[in-house]
Order: structure tokens, then C-alpha cells, then sequence
């Protein structure tokens, strides 16, 4: 399993907070707070008014999960 880093901030502050271990991520249904499950299954929930950063690995987490769901390998052009 591939995991990621993501950085966030709250309006008006300079200084990021970085969440690690990382596997998976996505909005909550009322839209209002991004969610983040850790690799020990942990859940953090974060306000969208939020600033977040992801570091490359997500990219290839994505990646990794769309070819198992598939069941094939995904080409993708490098620009």
C-alpha cells in the first residue's frame, strides 16, 4: 500500500501542519470537511476552508487503486 503526506493550514496562518501515513482521502457528504484515513486506520476530518498540499506519492496511490480496481495497467502519457 502506497502512502502520502499532506500538508494543510488553516486561512491567515504562514505555517503548515503535516499529516502522514496517508492512504486515502476525500470530501465528506454535507461538503463541508475533507476526511484523511491514516495507515492505522485512523480517521482526521479537516474544514475545506482549509489550504492542503499533497505530496507526489498520492498521485501514485491513485494510480495503484484505479489499476487493482480495473484489473489492468494504466498507461499514462509523461508531458
Amino acid at each position: 500500500m502506497i502512502t502520502y503526506d499532506v500538508k494543510y493550514r488553516g486561512p491567515g496562518y504562514l505555517m503548515y501542519k503535516t499529516i502522514k501515513k496517508v492512504k486515502g482521502d476525500g470530501l465528506v457528504e454535507d461538503g463541508h470537511s475533507r476526511y484523511f484515513i491514516l495507515e492505522d486506520e485512523t480517521r482526521i476530518e479537516i474544514p475545506r476552508t482549509y489550504e492542503f498540499e499533497f505530496s507526489k506519492e498520492r498521485y501514485m496511490a491513485i494510480l495503484d487503486r484505479m489499476e487493482k480496481e480495473s484489473a489492468q495497467n494504466i498507461h499514462v502519457d509523461k508531458r
